[in-house]
Protein backbone atom coordinates (compact mmCIF):
# COMPACT_ATOMS: atom_id res chain seq x y z
CA UNK A 1 0.00 0.00 0.00
CA UNK A 2 1.01 3.00 -0.81
CA UNK A 3 1.26 5.98 1.77
CA UNK A 4 2.77 9.51 2.09
CA UNK A 5 4.34 11.70 4.79
CA UNK A 6 5.06 15.51 5.08
CA UNK A 7 8.06 17.05 5.74
CA UNK A 8 8.69 20.50 6.91
CA UNK A 9 11.64 22.12 4.87
CA UNK A 10 13.65 24.65 6.10
CA UNK A 11 15.47 26.46 3.40
CA UNK A 12 17.90 28.93 2.86
CA UNK A 13 16.57 32.12 0.52
CA UNK A 14 18.54 30.63 -2.35
CA UNK A 15 17.28 27.42 -2.02
CA UNK A 16 13.67 28.71 -1.60
CA UNK A 17 14.25 31.03 -5.06
CA UNK A 18 15.27 28.37 -6.94
CA UNK A 19 12.57 25.64 -6.01
CA UNK A 20 9.88 28.41 -6.80
CA UNK A 21 11.51 28.68 -9.96
CA UNK A 22 11.39 25.14 -10.61
CA UNK A 23 7.84 24.52 -9.59
CA UNK A 24 6.30 27.16 -11.97
CA UNK A 25 8.61 25.65 -14.66
CA UNK A 26 7.15 22.53 -13.92
CA UNK A 27 3.20 22.66 -14.08
CA UNK A 28 3.69 25.40 -17.33
CA UNK A 29 6.39 22.59 -18.95
CA UNK A 30 3.43 20.46 -18.15
CA UNK A 31 0.73 22.37 -18.99
CA UNK A 32 2.52 22.85 -22.47
CA UNK A 33 3.15 19.08 -22.85
CA UNK A 34 -1.02 18.64 -22.44
CA UNK A 35 -2.01 21.76 -24.93
CA UNK A 36 0.62 20.05 -27.55
CA UNK A 37 -1.18 16.29 -27.78
CA UNK A 38 -4.61 18.11 -26.99
CA UNK A 39 -3.82 19.57 -30.34
CA UNK A 40 -3.34 16.68 -32.30
CA UNK A 41 0.57 16.51 -31.80
CA UNK A 42 1.46 13.08 -30.17
CA UNK A 43 3.99 13.13 -26.86
CA UNK A 44 4.52 9.72 -26.85
CA UNK A 45 7.89 9.72 -28.40
CA UNK A 46 9.24 12.73 -26.75
CA UNK A 47 12.41 12.95 -24.88
CA UNK A 48 14.17 15.62 -22.48
CA UNK A 49 15.87 17.12 -26.02
CA UNK A 50 12.42 17.73 -27.03
CA UNK A 51 11.63 20.23 -24.35
CA UNK A 52 13.05 23.58 -24.35
CA UNK A 53 12.31 24.67 -20.08
CA UNK A 54 15.24 25.32 -17.67
CA UNK A 55 14.95 22.80 -15.79
CA UNK A 56 16.92 19.27 -15.14
CA UNK A 57 16.67 16.33 -16.99
CA UNK A 58 15.42 14.26 -14.45
CA UNK A 59 12.09 16.86 -13.47
CA UNK A 60 12.09 16.63 -17.63
CA UNK A 61 11.48 13.37 -17.73
CA UNK A 62 8.84 13.38 -14.80
CA UNK A 63 6.90 16.17 -16.20
CA UNK A 64 6.45 14.10 -19.58
CA UNK A 65 5.12 11.19 -17.20
CA UNK A 66 2.44 13.51 -16.04
CA UNK A 67 1.27 15.01 -18.84
CA UNK A 68 1.28 11.61 -20.81
CA UNK A 69 -1.24 10.27 -17.29
CA UNK A 70 -3.12 13.66 -17.63
CA UNK A 71 -3.33 13.25 -21.50
CA UNK A 72 -5.08 9.73 -21.00
CA UNK A 73 -7.27 10.46 -18.08
CA UNK A 74 -8.28 13.44 -20.58
CA UNK A 75 -9.03 11.13 -23.49
CA UNK A 76 -10.63 8.69 -21.38
CA UNK A 77 -13.36 11.45 -20.20
CA UNK A 78 -13.73 12.68 -23.62
CA UNK A 79 -15.13 9.01 -25.15
CA UNK A 80 -16.90 8.73 -21.96
CA UNK A 81 -18.73 11.83 -22.52
CA UNK A 82 -19.00 10.68 -26.57
CA UNK A 83 -20.51 7.04 -26.02
CA UNK A 84 -23.03 8.74 -23.14
CA UNK A 85 -24.25 11.57 -25.86
CA UNK A 86 -24.21 8.82 -28.50
CA UNK A 87 -26.33 6.73 -26.14
CA UNK A 88 -28.53 9.67 -25.82
CA UNK A 89 -29.03 10.74 -29.12
CA UNK A 90 -30.46 7.07 -29.62
CA UNK A 91 -33.04 7.64 -27.08
CA UNK A 92 -34.08 10.70 -28.88
CA UNK A 93 -32.85 13.26 -25.74
CA UNK A 94 -32.21 16.59 -25.70
CA UNK A 95 -30.03 16.25 -23.31
CA UNK A 96 -25.87 16.34 -23.68
CA UNK A 97 -23.18 15.56 -21.90
CA UNK A 98 -20.60 18.85 -22.12
CA UNK A 99 -16.95 17.33 -23.22
CA UNK A 100 -14.67 18.12 -20.31
CA UNK A 101 -12.38 20.83 -20.97
CA UNK A 102 -8.72 20.73 -20.99
CA UNK A 103 -6.93 20.05 -18.01
CA UNK A 104 -4.40 22.38 -16.59
CA UNK A 105 -2.31 22.74 -13.33
CA UNK A 106 -2.59 25.44 -11.71
CA UNK A 107 -0.85 25.23 -8.25
CA UNK A 108 3.26 25.01 -8.52
CA UNK A 109 4.55 21.48 -8.25
CA UNK A 110 7.48 19.74 -8.34
CA UNK A 111 7.54 15.73 -8.76
CA UNK A 112 10.63 13.53 -8.38
CA UNK A 113 11.48 10.69 -9.23
CA UNK A 114 12.73 8.35 -6.32
CA UNK A 115 15.91 7.19 -8.84
CA UNK A 116 16.98 11.15 -8.42
CA UNK A 117 16.69 12.41 -5.14
CA UNK A 118 18.04 10.76 -1.53
CA UNK A 119 17.31 11.40 2.53
CA UNK A 120 20.44 12.07 4.30
CA UNK A 121 20.05 12.47 8.19
CA UNK A 122 18.33 15.84 8.07
CA UNK A 123 18.59 16.57 4.78
CA UNK A 124 17.05 15.89 1.74
CA UNK A 125 19.30 15.77 -1.79
CA UNK A 126 17.46 16.47 -5.10
CA UNK A 127 18.79 17.80 -8.41
CA UNK A 128 18.22 21.67 -9.37
CA UNK A 129 19.14 24.06 -11.99
CA UNK A 130 21.41 26.77 -10.83
CA UNK A 131 23.41 29.16 -13.03
CA UNK A 132 22.44 27.13 -16.32
CA UNK A 133 24.32 24.56 -14.80
CA UNK A 134 22.13 20.98 -13.10
CA UNK A 135 23.59 20.98 -9.18
CA UNK A 136 22.24 18.43 -6.13
CA UNK A 137 21.39 20.63 -3.56
CA UNK A 138 20.73 19.77 -0.10
CA UNK A 139 17.51 21.19 1.66
CA UNK A 140 17.21 20.84 5.88
CA UNK A 141 14.29 19.47 6.97
CA UNK A 142 12.87 18.55 10.42
CA UNK A 143 11.40 14.79 10.09
CA UNK A 144 9.91 13.61 13.42
CA UNK A 145 11.90 10.39 14.91
CA UNK A 146 8.43 8.26 13.51
CA UNK A 147 9.14 9.18 9.56
CA UNK A 148 12.62 8.72 10.14
CA UNK A 149 12.01 5.49 11.37
CA UNK A 150 9.34 4.95 8.70
CA UNK A 151 11.47 6.06 5.47
CA UNK A 152 14.39 4.43 6.28
CA UNK A 153 13.19 0.82 5.67
CA UNK A 154 10.25 1.04 3.46
CA UNK A 155 10.57 1.50 -0.24
CA UNK A 156 10.53 5.09 -1.40
CA UNK A 157 8.14 6.91 -4.40
CA UNK A 158 7.92 9.37 -5.96
CA UNK A 159 9.08 13.11 -3.66
CA UNK A 160 6.32 15.72 -4.47
CA UNK A 161 7.23 19.29 -3.73
CA UNK A 162 4.18 21.22 -3.28
CA UNK A 163 2.71 23.97 -1.19
CA UNK A 164 0.75 23.59 1.74
CA UNK A 165 -1.00 26.77 2.86
CA UNK A 166 1.58 28.96 2.46
CA UNK A 167 5.12 26.88 3.36
CA UNK A 168 6.73 24.61 1.00
CA UNK A 169 6.84 21.34 2.10
CA UNK A 170 7.95 17.93 0.54
CA UNK A 171 5.81 14.74 0.15
CA UNK A 172 7.75 11.54 0.13
CA UNK A 173 5.69 8.34 -0.80
CA UNK A 174 6.42 5.65 0.38
CA UNK A 175 5.83 1.32 -0.07
CA UNK A 176 3.65 -0.16 3.48
CA UNK A 177 4.32 -3.06 4.80
CA UNK A 178 0.29 -4.45 5.07
CA UNK A 179 0.02 -7.43 7.74
CA UNK A 180 -1.44 -10.63 6.79
CA UNK A 181 -5.22 -11.08 7.04
CA UNK A 182 -6.42 -12.66 10.16
CA UNK A 183 -8.21 -16.15 9.87
CA UNK A 184 -9.72 -16.12 13.24
CA UNK A 185 -11.47 -13.71 14.90
CA UNK A 186 -14.35 -11.58 15.51
CA UNK A 187 -16.55 -9.52 13.28
CA UNK A 188 -17.01 -5.83 13.10
CA UNK A 189 -20.21 -3.68 12.50
CA UNK A 190 -19.81 -0.03 11.64
CA UNK A 191 -22.75 2.21 11.12
CA UNK A 192 -21.89 5.76 9.80
CA UNK A 193 -24.26 8.74 10.08
CA UNK A 194 -24.65 12.48 10.63
CA UNK A 195 -25.68 12.73 14.17
CA UNK A 196 -23.39 9.97 15.35
CA UNK A 197 -20.48 10.00 13.10
CA UNK A 198 -19.71 6.01 13.56
CA UNK A 199 -21.38 3.57 16.14
CA UNK A 200 -19.18 -0.21 16.06
CA UNK A 201 -21.01 -3.71 16.94
CA UNK A 202 -18.47 -6.82 17.97
CA UNK A 203 -20.09 -10.24 17.10
CA UNK A 204 -18.74 -10.64 20.92
CA UNK A 205 -21.31 -7.91 22.24
CA UNK A 206 -18.69 -4.96 22.58
CA UNK A 207 -21.05 -1.77 21.51
CA UNK A 208 -18.93 1.56 21.23
CA UNK A 209 -20.11 5.39 20.12
CA UNK A 210 -17.51 7.09 18.26
CA UNK A 211 -17.20 11.44 17.44
CA UNK A 212 -19.76 13.85 18.25
CA UNK A 213 -22.35 14.54 15.50
CA UNK A 214 -24.01 17.84 16.96
CA UNK A 215 -20.30 19.26 17.80
CA UNK A 216 -19.87 18.74 13.81
CA UNK A 217 -22.85 20.30 12.83
CA UNK A 218 -22.14 22.99 14.93
CA UNK A 219 -18.86 23.48 13.54
CA UNK A 220 -19.87 23.09 10.06
CA UNK A 221 -22.64 25.95 10.40
CA UNK A 222 -20.04 28.08 11.93
CA UNK A 223 -17.77 28.00 9.62
CA UNK A 224 -21.16 28.11 6.64
CA UNK A 225 -22.17 31.69 8.61
CA UNK A 226 -18.65 33.02 8.00
CA UNK A 227 -18.08 31.78 4.44
CA UNK A 228 -21.43 33.86 3.71
CA UNK A 229 -20.53 36.62 5.45
CA UNK A 230 -17.18 37.35 3.64
CA UNK A 231 -18.88 36.20 0.21
CA UNK A 232 -21.12 39.29 1.20
CA UNK A 233 -17.82 41.10 1.89
CA UNK A 234 -16.77 39.72 -1.56
CA UNK A 235 -13.55 38.54 0.56
CA UNK A 236 -12.88 35.98 -1.86
CA UNK A 237 -9.15 35.18 0.06
CA UNK A 238 -11.27 35.02 3.28
CA UNK A 239 -13.81 32.62 2.29
CA UNK A 240 -10.63 30.01 0.39
CA UNK A 241 -8.94 30.45 3.82
CA UNK A 242 -11.83 29.57 6.07
CA UNK A 243 -12.65 26.76 3.70
CA UNK A 244 -9.58 25.06 3.47
CA UNK A 245 -9.18 25.65 7.67
CA UNK A 246 -12.79 23.71 7.87
CA UNK A 247 -11.65 20.63 5.60
CA UNK A 248 -8.27 20.29 7.47
CA UNK A 249 -10.26 19.98 10.99
CA UNK A 250 -13.10 17.57 9.63
CA UNK A 251 -10.10 15.86 7.82
CA UNK A 252 -8.08 15.38 10.97
CA UNK A 253 -11.19 14.35 12.95
CA UNK A 254 -12.04 11.46 10.49
CA UNK A 255 -8.62 10.27 11.22
CA UNK A 256 -8.97 9.86 14.56
CA UNK A 257 -12.30 9.12 14.89
CA UNK A 258 -11.00 5.94 12.05
CA UNK A 259 -8.07 5.45 14.22
CA UNK A 260 -10.34 4.69 17.32
CA UNK A 261 -12.28 2.22 15.92
CA UNK A 262 -9.17 0.19 14.40
CA UNK A 263 -7.87 0.48 17.71
CA UNK A 264 -11.32 -1.20 18.94
CA UNK A 265 -11.01 -3.65 16.45
CA UNK A 266 -7.56 -4.91 17.27
CA UNK A 267 -8.39 -5.23 21.25
CA UNK A 268 -11.10 -7.17 20.17
CA UNK A 269 -9.46 -9.37 17.68
CA UNK A 270 -11.99 -8.72 15.30
CA UNK A 271 -10.94 -10.19 11.58
CA UNK A 272 -13.35 -8.38 9.79
CA UNK A 273 -14.67 -4.88 9.21
CA UNK A 274 -18.28 -5.13 7.78
CA UNK A 275 -19.45 -1.38 6.23
CA UNK A 276 -22.66 -0.06 4.09
CA UNK A 277 -21.81 0.27 0.64
CA UNK A 278 -23.18 4.07 0.85
CA UNK A 279 -23.07 4.57 -3.22
CA UNK A 280 -26.21 7.26 -4.09
CA UNK A 281 -26.81 7.52 -0.94
CA UNK A 282 -27.15 11.90 -1.03
CA UNK A 283 -29.18 11.33 -4.38
CA UNK A 284 -31.58 8.22 -2.71
CA UNK A 285 -32.37 9.57 1.20
CA UNK A 286 -35.09 11.31 2.42
CA UNK A 287 -34.36 15.13 2.03
CA UNK A 288 -35.91 17.78 4.17
CA UNK A 289 -34.65 21.64 4.78
CA UNK A 290 -33.30 20.96 8.51
CA UNK A 291 -30.80 18.05 7.11
CA UNK A 292 -29.75 18.73 3.63
CA UNK A 293 -26.77 21.05 4.47
CA UNK A 294 -25.42 18.29 6.60
CA UNK A 295 -26.73 15.53 4.18
CA UNK A 296 -24.15 17.06 1.53
CA UNK A 297 -21.80 17.68 3.41
CA UNK A 298 -21.37 14.36 5.31
CA UNK A 299 -17.52 12.90 4.75
CA UNK A 300 -18.57 9.50 5.03
CA UNK A 301 -16.51 8.26 1.81
CA UNK A 302 -13.60 9.77 3.25
CA UNK A 303 -14.31 7.92 6.56
CA UNK A 304 -14.71 5.10 5.11
CA UNK A 305 -11.18 5.11 3.22
CA UNK A 306 -9.37 6.16 6.19
CA UNK A 307 -10.65 3.01 7.82
CA UNK A 308 -10.15 0.50 4.89
CA UNK A 309 -6.20 1.82 4.71
CA UNK A 310 -5.61 1.69 8.44
CA UNK A 311 -7.69 -1.93 8.90
CA UNK A 312 -5.43 -3.01 5.84
CA UNK A 313 -2.21 -1.91 7.69
CA UNK A 314 -3.43 -4.22 10.63
CA UNK A 315 -4.23 -7.25 8.96
CA UNK A 316 -7.92 -6.55 9.08
CA UNK A 317 -10.26 -7.35 5.87
CA UNK A 318 -12.90 -4.43 5.16
CA UNK A 319 -15.82 -5.92 3.29
CA UNK A 320 -19.12 -3.98 1.99
CA UNK A 321 -22.32 -4.76 2.75
CA UNK A 322 -25.92 -3.60 1.21
CA UNK A 323 -27.44 -1.06 3.53
CA UNK A 324 -30.95 -1.34 2.74
CA UNK A 325 -32.98 -1.37 5.73
CA UNK A 326 -30.22 -2.26 8.31
CA UNK A 327 -31.68 0.67 10.34
CA UNK A 328 -35.12 -0.68 10.42
CA UNK A 329 -34.78 -4.71 10.25
CA UNK A 330 -35.78 -6.33 14.29
CA UNK A 331 -33.15 -9.19 14.47
CA UNK A 332 -35.25 -11.27 16.18
CA UNK A 333 -38.32 -11.54 14.08
CA UNK A 334 -37.48 -9.78 11.04
CA UNK A 335 -40.25 -7.43 10.95
CA UNK A 336 -38.93 -3.95 9.00
CA UNK A 337 -40.39 -0.86 10.32
CA UNK A 338 -39.38 2.94 10.93
CA UNK A 339 -37.38 4.09 14.66
CA UNK A 340 -39.24 6.79 16.42
CA UNK A 341 -36.29 9.03 15.90
CA UNK A 342 -33.06 7.15 18.01
CA UNK A 343 -35.36 4.63 19.57
CA UNK A 344 -36.55 1.49 17.94
CA UNK A 345 -38.83 -0.51 19.67
CA UNK A 346 -40.46 -3.61 17.71
CA UNK A 347 -43.71 -5.16 17.65
CA UNK A 348 -41.75 -7.99 19.53
CA UNK A 349 -41.14 -6.38 22.31
CA UNK A 350 -37.24 -5.58 21.30
CA UNK A 351 -36.10 -2.70 21.67
CA UNK A 352 -32.57 -0.76 21.12
CA UNK A 353 -30.85 2.64 20.02
CA UNK A 354 -31.44 2.82 16.15
CA UNK A 355 -27.37 3.46 15.64
CA UNK A 356 -26.72 0.34 17.70
CA UNK A 357 -29.63 -1.83 15.44
CA UNK A 358 -28.00 -0.53 12.49
CA UNK A 359 -24.28 -1.74 13.45
CA UNK A 360 -25.92 -4.97 14.62
CA UNK A 361 -27.99 -5.76 11.14
CA UNK A 362 -24.17 -4.77 9.03
CA UNK A 363 -22.54 -7.33 11.71
CA UNK A 364 -24.67 -10.18 10.70
CA UNK A 365 -25.09 -9.13 7.19
CA UNK A 366 -24.63 -11.78 4.90
CA UNK A 367 -25.76 -9.41 1.50
CA UNK A 368 -21.59 -8.97 0.58
CA UNK A 369 -21.90 -6.44 -1.99
CA UNK A 370 -17.77 -5.76 -2.42
CA UNK A 371 -14.24 -5.63 -0.57
CA UNK A 372 -11.75 -2.76 0.29
CA UNK A 373 -10.39 -3.29 -3.83
CA UNK A 374 -13.71 -1.58 -5.14
CA UNK A 375 -14.02 1.63 -5.55
CA UNK A 376 -17.26 3.09 -4.67
CA UNK A 377 -18.42 6.89 -4.93
CA UNK A 378 -22.11 8.73 -3.78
Amino acid sequence: MKLAETIKLHMTKEQKNIIIKAMNEYINTVNSLVSIATNGISIAKYTTADIDAPLPSALKNQCIRDAKSIVKKYNKNCHEASAKNSKLAKQKSTFTIKEPSIPVLKKPCCYINNQNYKIKDDHIEFPALIDGKVKRIAVRTSMTDRQKLILSDAKLGILRIVYKGKKIVAQIVYEAKEQQYLEEGNIMGVDLGIKCPAVSYISDGHIKFYGNGRKNKYMRRHYKYLRQNYSKAKNIDAVKRINNKEQRIMKDIDHKLSREIIETAISHNVKIIKLERLANIRSTTRKSRKNNHSLHTWSFYRLAQFIEYKARLAGIKVEYVNPAYTSQTCPVCGHVHHANDRNYTCKCGFHIHRDILGAMNICNSTEYVGDSNIRHTA
